[in-house]
Protein backbone atom coordinates (compact mmCIF):
# COMPACT_ATOMS: atom_id res chain seq x y z
CA UNK A 1 0.00 0.00 0.00
CA UNK A 2 1.07 3.77 -0.24
CA UNK A 3 1.88 5.24 2.59
CA UNK A 4 3.39 8.46 2.14
CA UNK A 5 1.14 11.08 1.31
CA UNK A 6 1.39 14.57 -0.54
CA UNK A 7 3.00 17.31 1.41
CA UNK A 8 3.92 20.82 0.62
CA UNK A 9 7.12 20.71 2.27
CA UNK A 10 8.18 18.30 -0.20
CA UNK A 11 6.90 20.00 -3.21
CA UNK A 12 8.99 22.90 -2.17
CA UNK A 13 11.86 20.51 -1.97
CA UNK A 14 11.32 19.11 -5.92
CA UNK A 15 11.20 22.79 -7.20
CA UNK A 16 13.91 24.15 -4.99
CA UNK A 17 16.04 20.49 -6.72
CA UNK A 18 15.22 22.28 -9.76
CA UNK A 19 16.30 25.92 -9.14
CA UNK A 20 19.60 24.08 -7.60
CA UNK A 21 20.32 22.00 -11.01
CA UNK A 22 18.84 24.70 -13.31
CA UNK A 23 21.74 27.49 -11.64
CA UNK A 24 24.85 24.78 -11.64
CA UNK A 25 24.00 23.81 -15.46
CA UNK A 26 24.51 27.48 -16.13
CA UNK A 27 27.38 27.91 -14.27
CA UNK A 28 29.36 24.74 -14.94
CA UNK A 29 31.72 24.26 -17.77
CA UNK A 30 30.71 21.52 -20.48
CA UNK A 31 32.60 18.66 -19.12
CA UNK A 32 29.73 19.24 -16.00
CA UNK A 33 26.89 18.08 -17.50
CA UNK A 34 24.29 17.81 -14.84
CA UNK A 35 21.23 18.46 -16.57
CA UNK A 36 20.24 14.43 -15.65
CA UNK A 37 19.90 15.57 -12.49
CA UNK A 38 16.67 16.96 -13.48
CA UNK A 39 15.61 13.18 -13.54
CA UNK A 40 15.96 12.93 -9.64
CA UNK A 41 13.35 15.85 -9.43
CA UNK A 42 11.28 13.81 -11.34
CA UNK A 43 11.23 10.37 -9.31
CA UNK A 44 10.57 12.57 -5.92
CA UNK A 45 7.46 13.63 -7.55
CA UNK A 46 5.93 10.73 -7.01
CA UNK A 47 4.71 11.90 -3.58
CA UNK A 48 3.12 14.69 -5.83
CA UNK A 49 -0.87 14.43 -5.12
CA UNK A 50 -2.04 15.85 -8.71
CA UNK A 51 -1.24 14.40 -12.01
CA UNK A 52 -1.03 18.07 -13.20
CA UNK A 53 2.03 18.52 -11.34
CA UNK A 54 3.74 16.06 -12.82
CA UNK A 55 3.38 17.28 -16.38
CA UNK A 56 4.31 20.98 -15.00
CA UNK A 57 7.68 19.90 -13.60
CA UNK A 58 8.36 17.75 -16.96
CA UNK A 59 7.68 21.38 -18.85
CA UNK A 60 9.83 23.36 -16.53
CA UNK A 61 12.33 20.97 -16.64
CA UNK A 62 12.51 20.77 -20.58
CA UNK A 63 12.46 24.43 -20.44
CA UNK A 64 14.75 25.14 -18.14
CA UNK A 65 17.20 22.49 -20.45
CA UNK A 66 17.06 24.23 -23.00
CA UNK A 67 17.56 28.01 -21.47
CA UNK A 68 20.68 26.99 -19.97
CA UNK A 69 22.33 26.61 -22.91
CA UNK A 70 21.86 30.41 -23.83
CA UNK A 71 23.37 31.06 -20.51
CA UNK A 72 26.29 28.93 -20.76
CA UNK A 73 29.78 30.00 -22.27
CA UNK A 74 29.68 28.77 -25.83
CA UNK A 75 32.43 25.79 -26.08
CA UNK A 76 30.77 24.72 -28.82
CA UNK A 77 27.96 25.29 -31.77
CA UNK A 78 24.63 26.15 -30.48
CA UNK A 79 23.59 23.51 -32.62
CA UNK A 80 25.51 20.86 -31.12
CA UNK A 81 24.60 21.51 -28.04
CA UNK A 82 20.72 21.64 -28.41
CA UNK A 83 21.33 17.90 -29.78
CA UNK A 84 22.84 16.53 -26.57
CA UNK A 85 19.96 17.83 -24.84
CA UNK A 86 17.69 15.89 -26.74
CA UNK A 87 17.94 12.43 -24.46
CA UNK A 88 17.97 13.79 -21.61
CA UNK A 89 14.58 15.99 -22.31
CA UNK A 90 13.51 12.46 -23.49
CA UNK A 91 14.12 10.94 -20.34
CA UNK A 92 11.97 13.72 -18.35
CA UNK A 93 8.99 12.83 -20.00
CA UNK A 94 9.42 9.37 -19.88
CA UNK A 95 9.53 9.79 -15.71
CA UNK A 96 6.82 12.02 -16.00
CA UNK A 97 4.83 9.36 -17.84
CA UNK A 98 5.81 6.88 -15.51
CA UNK A 99 5.22 9.03 -12.20
CA UNK A 100 1.69 9.41 -13.59
CA UNK A 101 1.01 6.33 -13.97
CA UNK A 102 1.90 5.46 -10.42
CA UNK A 103 0.04 8.37 -9.50
CA UNK A 104 -2.92 6.47 -11.16
CA UNK A 105 -2.22 3.26 -9.21
CA UNK A 106 -2.25 4.87 -6.13
CA UNK A 107 -5.64 6.49 -6.22
CA UNK A 108 -6.62 3.33 -7.65
CA UNK A 109 -5.48 1.02 -4.39
CA UNK A 110 -6.57 4.21 -2.35
CA UNK A 111 -10.12 4.13 -3.28
CA UNK A 112 -10.33 0.27 -3.38
CA UNK A 113 -9.38 0.65 0.44
CA UNK A 114 -11.43 3.04 0.87
CA UNK A 115 -14.27 0.84 -0.41
CA UNK A 116 -12.86 -2.16 1.63
CA UNK A 117 -12.55 -0.27 4.37
CA UNK A 118 -16.28 1.02 4.10
CA UNK A 119 -17.41 -2.25 3.40
CA UNK A 120 -15.47 -3.87 6.60
CA UNK A 121 -16.54 -1.21 9.38
CA UNK A 122 -20.54 -0.69 8.05
CA UNK A 123 -21.24 -4.32 7.43
CA UNK A 124 -24.17 -5.18 9.59
CA UNK A 125 -23.10 -8.86 10.12
CA UNK A 126 -19.58 -9.77 11.71
CA UNK A 127 -16.64 -9.96 10.21
CA UNK A 128 -13.66 -11.43 11.39
CA UNK A 129 -10.14 -12.25 9.39
CA UNK A 130 -7.84 -15.07 11.37
CA UNK A 131 -4.32 -16.54 10.22
CA UNK A 132 -3.69 -20.01 9.31
CA UNK A 133 -2.72 -20.62 13.05
CA UNK A 134 -6.15 -19.35 14.02
CA UNK A 135 -4.76 -15.91 15.13
CA UNK A 136 -7.43 -13.00 14.69
CA UNK A 137 -6.00 -10.37 12.62
CA UNK A 138 -8.91 -8.24 11.98
CA UNK A 139 -12.47 -8.08 13.66
CA UNK A 140 -15.27 -5.37 12.49
CA UNK A 141 -17.11 -3.19 14.91
CA UNK A 142 -20.20 -5.32 14.05
CA UNK A 143 -18.66 -8.57 15.29
CA UNK A 144 -16.76 -7.01 18.27
CA UNK A 145 -20.42 -5.52 19.10
CA UNK A 146 -22.08 -9.19 18.75
CA UNK A 147 -19.69 -10.81 20.96
CA UNK A 148 -19.92 -7.74 23.14
CA UNK A 149 -15.75 -6.68 22.93
CA UNK A 150 -14.46 -3.19 22.96
CA UNK A 151 -12.62 -1.88 19.96
CA UNK A 152 -9.44 -3.34 19.05
CA UNK A 153 -10.02 -5.71 21.96
CA UNK A 154 -9.75 -8.91 19.43
CA UNK A 155 -6.83 -8.54 17.89
CA UNK A 156 -4.12 -10.79 18.08
CA UNK A 157 -5.87 -13.04 20.12
CA UNK A 158 -6.67 -16.86 19.22
CA UNK A 159 -10.53 -17.25 17.47
CA UNK A 160 -11.18 -20.19 19.95
CA UNK A 161 -11.90 -17.43 22.58
CA UNK A 162 -15.29 -17.17 20.67
CA UNK A 163 -16.35 -21.05 20.96
CA UNK A 164 -17.59 -22.50 24.23
CA UNK A 165 -14.66 -23.93 25.87
CA UNK A 166 -16.61 -28.05 25.14
CA UNK A 167 -16.09 -27.32 21.20
CA UNK A 168 -12.86 -25.53 20.89
CA UNK A 169 -10.40 -28.18 22.23
CA UNK A 170 -11.69 -29.84 18.85
CA UNK A 171 -11.41 -26.68 16.56
CA UNK A 172 -8.06 -27.01 15.76
CA UNK A 173 -8.75 -30.04 14.13
CA UNK A 174 -11.51 -28.73 12.26
CA UNK A 175 -9.26 -25.98 11.43
CA UNK A 176 -6.60 -28.34 9.81
CA UNK A 177 -8.98 -30.11 8.09
CA UNK A 178 -10.17 -26.98 6.14
CA UNK A 179 -6.63 -26.23 5.60
CA UNK A 180 -5.67 -29.38 3.28
CA UNK A 181 -8.29 -28.39 1.32
CA UNK A 182 -9.51 -24.62 1.69
CA UNK A 183 -12.29 -23.41 -0.38
CA UNK A 184 -15.03 -21.36 0.44
CA UNK A 185 -18.36 -22.82 2.36
CA UNK A 186 -20.45 -22.85 4.97
CA UNK A 187 -19.32 -23.76 8.69
CA UNK A 188 -20.93 -27.09 10.45
CA UNK A 189 -23.30 -27.86 8.02
CA UNK A 190 -26.75 -29.61 9.41
CA UNK A 191 -24.71 -28.94 12.87
CA UNK A 192 -25.77 -26.13 15.31
CA UNK A 193 -22.69 -23.36 15.93
CA UNK A 194 -22.60 -21.40 19.28
CA UNK A 195 -20.60 -18.64 19.70
CA UNK A 196 -19.11 -17.50 23.30
CA UNK A 197 -19.57 -13.74 24.23
CA UNK A 198 -17.49 -12.10 26.80
CA UNK A 199 -19.15 -12.21 29.59
CA UNK A 200 -19.68 -15.67 28.73
CA UNK A 201 -23.60 -16.41 27.84
CA UNK A 202 -23.61 -18.92 24.48
CA UNK A 203 -25.49 -18.15 21.43
CA UNK A 204 -26.76 -19.66 18.35
CA UNK A 205 -24.70 -18.39 15.13
CA UNK A 206 -24.10 -19.14 11.11
CA UNK A 207 -20.31 -18.82 9.77
CA UNK A 208 -19.21 -18.68 6.35
CA UNK A 209 -15.46 -19.30 5.60
CA UNK A 210 -13.40 -17.90 2.10
CA UNK A 211 -9.64 -18.62 2.40
CA UNK A 212 -7.28 -16.39 0.25
CA UNK A 213 -3.86 -16.03 -0.12
CA UNK A 214 -1.10 -12.85 -0.33
CA UNK A 215 2.34 -12.50 0.42
CA UNK A 216 1.60 -12.10 3.97
CA UNK A 217 0.59 -15.57 4.08
CA UNK A 218 -2.48 -17.81 3.98
CA UNK A 219 -5.75 -16.10 5.75
CA UNK A 220 -9.72 -17.31 6.40
CA UNK A 221 -12.15 -14.36 6.32
CA UNK A 222 -14.88 -15.47 8.34
CA UNK A 223 -18.88 -14.02 8.16
CA UNK A 224 -20.37 -14.66 11.77
CA UNK A 225 -24.18 -14.18 11.91
CA UNK A 226 -26.63 -14.21 14.70
CA UNK A 227 -29.17 -17.44 14.19
CA UNK A 228 -30.99 -16.48 18.17
CA UNK A 229 -34.33 -14.83 16.03
CA UNK A 230 -34.01 -17.96 13.23
CA UNK A 231 -33.45 -20.87 16.37
CA UNK A 232 -36.04 -19.57 18.71
CA UNK A 233 -38.53 -19.76 15.45
CA UNK A 234 -37.14 -23.23 14.51
CA UNK A 235 -37.68 -24.33 18.23
CA UNK A 236 -41.38 -23.39 18.06
CA UNK A 237 -41.87 -24.78 14.84
CA UNK A 238 -40.38 -28.09 16.34
CA UNK A 239 -42.41 -27.36 19.56
CA UNK A 240 -45.35 -26.97 17.39
CA UNK A 241 -44.53 -30.34 15.13
CA UNK A 242 -43.94 -32.27 18.46
CA UNK A 243 -47.32 -31.02 19.75
CA UNK A 244 -49.16 -31.95 15.90
CA UNK A 245 -47.52 -35.67 16.50
CA UNK A 246 -48.84 -36.01 19.59
CA UNK A 247 -52.12 -35.11 18.74
CA UNK A 248 -51.80 -37.00 15.32
CA UNK A 249 -50.72 -40.25 17.68
CA UNK A 250 -53.82 -39.45 20.01
CA UNK A 251 -56.15 -39.88 17.07
CA UNK A 252 -54.54 -42.53 15.35
CA UNK A 253 -54.87 -44.83 18.74
CA UNK A 254 -58.90 -43.71 19.15
CA UNK A 255 -59.15 -44.22 15.62
CA UNK A 256 -56.87 -47.33 15.41
CA UNK A 257 -59.53 -50.50 15.90
CA UNK A 258 -61.97 -48.65 13.43
CA UNK A 259 -59.24 -48.55 10.82
CA UNK A 260 -58.05 -52.16 11.13
CA UNK A 261 -61.02 -53.45 10.76
CA UNK A 262 -62.27 -51.56 7.50
CA UNK A 263 -58.59 -52.56 6.13
CA UNK A 264 -60.05 -56.20 7.03
CA UNK A 265 -62.91 -55.84 5.68
CA UNK A 266 -61.38 -54.35 2.65
CA UNK A 267 -58.51 -56.98 2.06
CA UNK A 268 -61.28 -59.65 2.15
CA UNK A 269 -63.67 -57.67 -0.41
CA UNK A 270 -60.77 -57.13 -2.50
CA UNK A 271 -59.92 -60.88 -2.48
CA UNK A 272 -63.12 -62.13 -2.91
CA UNK A 273 -63.22 -59.45 -6.16
CA UNK A 274 -60.35 -60.31 -7.51
CA UNK A 275 -61.19 -64.19 -7.29
CA UNK A 276 -64.57 -64.15 -8.45
CA UNK A 277 -63.03 -61.78 -11.24
CA UNK A 278 -60.56 -64.98 -11.96
CA UNK A 279 -63.04 -66.93 -11.85
CA UNK A 280 -65.21 -64.81 -14.08
CA UNK A 281 -62.61 -64.68 -16.88
CA UNK A 282 -61.87 -68.65 -16.91
CA UNK A 283 -65.52 -69.26 -17.43
CA UNK A 284 -65.47 -66.91 -20.28
CA UNK A 285 -62.48 -67.86 -21.11
CA UNK A 286 -63.69 -71.50 -21.45
CA UNK A 287 -67.10 -70.88 -22.60
CA UNK A 288 -65.62 -69.10 -25.68
CA UNK A 289 -63.12 -72.21 -26.07
CA UNK A 290 -65.94 -74.37 -26.04
CA UNK A 291 -68.23 -72.73 -28.57
CA UNK A 292 -65.33 -72.08 -30.88
CA UNK A 293 -64.40 -75.78 -29.95
CA UNK A 294 -68.11 -77.07 -30.77
CA UNK A 295 -68.20 -74.91 -33.90
CA UNK A 296 -64.53 -75.59 -35.70
CA UNK A 297 -65.39 -79.55 -34.35
CA UNK A 298 -68.71 -80.08 -36.07
CA UNK A 299 -67.18 -78.01 -39.39
CA UNK A 300 -63.90 -80.48 -39.23
CA UNK A 301 -65.14 -83.44 -38.45
CA UNK A 302 -68.49 -83.47 -40.85
CA UNK A 303 -66.27 -82.73 -43.71
CA UNK A 304 -63.92 -85.44 -44.14
CA UNK A 305 -66.36 -87.65 -42.03
CA UNK A 306 -68.30 -86.92 -45.43
CA UNK A 307 -65.47 -87.41 -47.90
CA UNK A 308 -65.20 -91.05 -46.15
CA UNK A 309 -68.57 -91.89 -46.57
CA UNK A 310 -68.86 -90.80 -49.73
CA UNK A 311 -65.76 -92.50 -50.91
CA UNK A 312 -66.63 -95.73 -49.59
CA UNK A 313 -69.73 -96.32 -51.09
CA UNK A 314 -67.75 -95.40 -54.34
CA UNK A 315 -65.41 -97.69 -53.87
CA UNK A 316 -68.23 -100.25 -53.06
CA UNK A 317 -69.34 -99.73 -56.88
CA UNK A 318 -66.02 -99.38 -58.57
CA UNK A 319 -64.93 -102.82 -57.06
CA UNK A 320 -68.00 -104.54 -57.92
CA UNK A 321 -67.28 -103.06 -61.73
CA UNK A 322 -63.23 -104.35 -61.17
CA UNK A 323 -62.36 -100.13 -61.70
CA UNK A 324 -59.18 -100.45 -59.86
CA UNK A 325 -58.13 -96.74 -60.84
CA UNK A 326 -61.22 -94.92 -59.30
CA UNK A 327 -61.12 -97.74 -55.75
CA UNK A 328 -57.63 -96.43 -55.70
CA UNK A 329 -58.74 -92.90 -56.20
CA UNK A 330 -61.08 -93.25 -53.49
CA UNK A 331 -59.11 -95.23 -51.21
CA UNK A 332 -56.42 -92.20 -51.01
CA UNK A 333 -59.18 -89.58 -50.70
CA UNK A 334 -60.37 -92.00 -47.76
CA UNK A 335 -56.72 -92.19 -46.02
CA UNK A 336 -56.06 -88.13 -46.59
CA UNK A 337 -59.49 -87.60 -44.86
CA UNK A 338 -58.52 -89.90 -42.31
CA UNK A 339 -55.21 -88.31 -41.63
CA UNK A 340 -56.89 -85.18 -41.57
CA UNK A 341 -59.16 -86.28 -38.93
CA UNK A 342 -55.82 -87.69 -36.91
CA UNK A 343 -54.06 -84.14 -37.51
CA UNK A 344 -57.04 -82.61 -35.29
CA UNK A 345 -57.55 -84.71 -32.38
CA UNK A 346 -53.74 -84.85 -32.25
CA UNK A 347 -53.88 -81.09 -32.09
CA UNK A 348 -56.67 -81.10 -29.80
CA UNK A 349 -54.87 -83.76 -27.44
CA UNK A 350 -51.67 -81.46 -27.34
CA UNK A 351 -53.68 -78.61 -26.81
CA UNK A 352 -55.35 -80.10 -24.01
CA UNK A 353 -51.97 -81.71 -22.63
CA UNK A 354 -50.32 -77.86 -22.75
CA UNK A 355 -52.81 -76.25 -20.69
CA UNK A 356 -53.13 -79.04 -18.17
CA UNK A 357 -49.33 -78.86 -17.92
CA UNK A 358 -48.40 -82.17 -18.79
CA UNK A 359 -45.80 -81.28 -21.19
CA UNK A 360 -41.96 -80.76 -20.45
CA UNK A 361 -39.54 -80.15 -22.14
CA UNK A 362 -36.40 -83.57 -21.88
CA UNK A 363 -33.01 -81.85 -23.67
CA UNK A 364 -30.98 -84.35 -25.44
CA UNK A 365 -28.32 -84.69 -27.70
CA UNK A 366 -29.91 -84.97 -31.34
CA UNK A 367 -28.42 -85.35 -35.18
CA UNK A 368 -30.85 -82.26 -36.71
CA UNK A 369 -30.47 -83.31 -40.37
CA UNK A 370 -31.18 -86.97 -39.63
CA UNK A 371 -34.42 -86.10 -38.15
CA UNK A 372 -35.40 -83.95 -40.82
CA UNK A 373 -34.76 -86.42 -43.38
CA UNK A 374 -36.63 -89.28 -40.75
CA UNK A 375 -39.55 -86.71 -41.21
CA UNK A 376 -39.44 -86.14 -44.96
CA UNK A 377 -39.45 -89.80 -45.38
CA UNK A 378 -42.74 -90.16 -42.77
CA UNK A 379 -44.57 -87.30 -44.72
CA UNK A 380 -44.04 -87.88 -48.35
CA UNK A 381 -47.74 -89.50 -48.66
CA UNK A 382 -48.94 -85.61 -47.81
CA UNK A 383 -47.74 -84.38 -50.32
CA UNK A 384 -49.53 -83.28 -53.24
CA UNK A 385 -48.99 -84.07 -56.70
CA UNK A 386 -45.44 -82.70 -57.93
CA UNK A 387 -44.51 -81.36 -54.63
CA UNK A 388 -41.42 -81.52 -53.71
CA UNK A 389 -39.09 -80.83 -50.29
CA UNK A 390 -35.83 -79.34 -50.86
CA UNK A 391 -33.56 -79.79 -47.33
CA UNK A 392 -30.23 -77.63 -46.72
CA UNK A 393 -28.07 -77.91 -43.60
CA UNK A 394 -25.59 -75.43 -42.03
CA UNK A 395 -23.04 -75.57 -39.49
CA UNK A 396 -22.86 -79.04 -36.42
CA UNK A 397 -24.99 -81.97 -37.15
CA UNK A 398 -25.75 -82.52 -33.25
CA UNK A 399 -27.91 -79.80 -30.94
CA UNK A 400 -29.16 -80.11 -27.55
CA UNK A 401 -32.97 -80.17 -27.77
CA UNK A 402 -36.41 -81.90 -27.68
CA UNK A 403 -36.34 -84.37 -30.18
CA UNK A 404 -39.97 -85.24 -29.77
CA UNK A 405 -41.79 -81.27 -29.32
CA UNK A 406 -38.84 -80.35 -32.07
CA UNK A 407 -40.80 -83.16 -34.54
CA UNK A 408 -44.35 -81.75 -34.01
CA UNK A 409 -43.09 -78.05 -34.56
CA UNK A 410 -41.88 -79.30 -37.81
CA UNK A 411 -44.58 -81.71 -38.38
CA UNK A 412 -46.77 -78.79 -38.14
CA UNK A 413 -44.95 -76.02 -39.95
CA UNK A 414 -44.01 -78.87 -43.56
CA UNK A 415 -47.55 -80.01 -43.22
CA UNK A 416 -49.52 -76.15 -43.15
CA UNK A 417 -46.51 -75.88 -46.13
CA UNK A 418 -47.77 -78.76 -48.11
CA UNK A 419 -51.74 -77.85 -47.39
CA UNK A 420 -51.37 -74.19 -48.31
CA UNK A 421 -49.54 -74.41 -51.24
CA UNK A 422 -50.13 -75.50 -54.77
CA UNK A 423 -49.27 -78.77 -57.04
CA UNK A 424 -45.72 -78.74 -58.47
CA UNK A 425 -44.33 -76.54 -55.91
CA UNK A 426 -41.32 -76.44 -54.02
CA UNK A 427 -41.26 -76.42 -49.98
CA UNK A 428 -37.61 -75.43 -48.88
CA UNK A 429 -35.97 -76.53 -45.34
CA UNK A 430 -33.02 -74.97 -44.05
CA UNK A 431 -31.04 -75.16 -41.23
CA UNK A 432 -28.62 -73.62 -39.39
CA UNK A 433 -26.25 -74.78 -36.04
CA UNK A 434 -24.36 -72.00 -35.02
CA UNK A 435 -22.10 -71.22 -32.00
CA UNK A 436 -24.91 -69.15 -30.00
CA UNK A 437 -27.97 -70.68 -31.59
CA UNK A 438 -30.25 -73.10 -33.82
CA UNK A 439 -32.77 -71.91 -36.53
CA UNK A 440 -34.91 -73.65 -38.87
CA UNK A 441 -37.31 -72.34 -41.53
CA UNK A 442 -39.73 -73.82 -43.88
CA UNK A 443 -40.64 -71.73 -46.85
CA UNK A 444 -43.54 -72.38 -49.19
CA UNK A 445 -44.77 -70.80 -52.39
CA UNK A 446 -48.40 -70.95 -51.49
CA UNK A 447 -51.45 -68.48 -50.49
CA UNK A 448 -49.88 -66.50 -48.08
CA UNK A 449 -51.28 -64.86 -45.03
CA UNK A 450 -53.16 -61.30 -45.79
CA UNK A 451 -51.26 -58.56 -43.18
CA UNK A 452 -54.28 -57.42 -41.02
CA UNK A 453 -54.37 -61.28 -40.12
CA UNK A 454 -50.79 -61.72 -39.33
CA UNK A 455 -50.86 -60.35 -35.62
CA UNK A 456 -53.33 -63.15 -34.81
CA UNK A 457 -51.79 -65.95 -35.83
CA UNK A 458 -50.35 -67.68 -33.24
CA UNK A 459 -53.56 -66.70 -30.96
CA UNK A 460 -55.80 -70.34 -30.35
CA UNK A 461 -58.42 -71.55 -33.09
CA UNK A 462 -57.16 -68.66 -35.50
CA UNK A 463 -57.45 -69.15 -39.27
CA UNK A 464 -56.45 -66.06 -41.78
CA UNK A 465 -59.53 -65.09 -43.76
CA UNK A 466 -57.92 -66.43 -47.15
CA UNK A 467 -57.68 -70.41 -45.76
CA UNK A 468 -61.14 -70.59 -44.08
CA UNK A 469 -61.81 -73.28 -46.93
CA UNK A 470 -59.26 -75.60 -46.09
CA UNK A 471 -58.91 -77.99 -43.64
CA UNK A 472 -58.04 -77.15 -40.06
CA UNK A 473 -58.23 -76.13 -36.71
CA UNK A 474 -56.61 -72.88 -36.19
CA UNK A 475 -54.36 -74.73 -33.25
CA UNK A 476 -51.24 -75.58 -34.70
CA UNK A 477 -49.18 -72.22 -34.52
CA UNK A 478 -50.07 -71.93 -31.13
CA UNK A 479 -48.67 -74.94 -30.44
CA UNK A 480 -45.60 -74.52 -32.30
CA UNK A 481 -45.06 -71.48 -30.26
CA UNK A 482 -45.48 -72.87 -26.64
CA UNK A 483 -43.39 -75.79 -27.34
CA UNK A 484 -40.68 -73.53 -29.11
CA UNK A 485 -41.00 -71.37 -25.94
CA UNK A 486 -40.52 -74.72 -23.54
CA UNK A 487 -36.86 -75.07 -25.04
CA UNK A 488 -35.94 -71.36 -25.05
CA UNK A 489 -36.81 -70.51 -28.26
CA UNK A 490 -39.04 -68.09 -30.50
CA UNK A 491 -41.14 -68.49 -33.34
CA UNK A 492 -41.40 -65.67 -36.22
CA UNK A 493 -42.61 -65.91 -39.60
CA UNK A 494 -42.70 -63.32 -43.01
CA UNK A 495 -45.38 -63.86 -45.34
CA UNK A 496 -47.30 -62.15 -48.33
CA UNK A 497 -50.28 -62.98 -50.43
CA UNK A 498 -49.64 -65.10 -53.53
CA UNK A 499 -46.16 -64.90 -52.74
CA UNK A 500 -46.06 -67.56 -49.86
CA UNK A 501 -44.66 -67.65 -46.13
CA UNK A 502 -41.63 -68.58 -44.25
CA UNK A 503 -41.86 -69.37 -40.69
CA UNK A 504 -38.67 -70.25 -38.51
CA UNK A 505 -38.05 -71.12 -35.37
CA UNK A 506 -34.71 -70.05 -33.06
CA UNK A 507 -33.41 -71.23 -30.14
CA UNK A 508 -30.58 -70.18 -28.07
CA UNK A 509 -27.71 -72.22 -26.96
CA UNK A 510 -27.57 -73.18 -23.22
Amino acid sequence: MFTIQYDNRWAKLVWLLVVVVFIGDMLLPKEFNIVFAYLLAHFMAIFFKEKGDVFLLAVVTTALTVLAVFFKPQEAPLQEILLERVPPVISFWAAAFFVVRYISLRETEQQQEGRFKALFEYATNGILMTTRKGQIVMANPALEKLFGYDNGELSNVPIEKLIPQRFATRHAEHRASFHQNPHPRNMGTGQNLSGLRKDGTEFPVEVSLSPFKSNEGEFVVAFIVDNTYRKNYEDSILEQKRELAALSEALKDANEGLENKVADRTRELELAKNELGIALDRERELGELKSRFVSMASHEFRTPLTSVLSSAGLVQQYADRQDLANVKKHADRIKNAVNGLNTILTEFLSLGRLEEGHVQASMEEIDLPALIEDLHQEMKNLFKPGQQLEYTHEGDRNAQLDGRLLKNILINLVSNAIKYSPEQSIIQVNSHIGPASIQISVRDHGVGIPEPDQKHLFGRFFRASNATNIQGTGLGLYIVQRYAEMMNGEVGFSSAVEEGSEFWVKFKKS
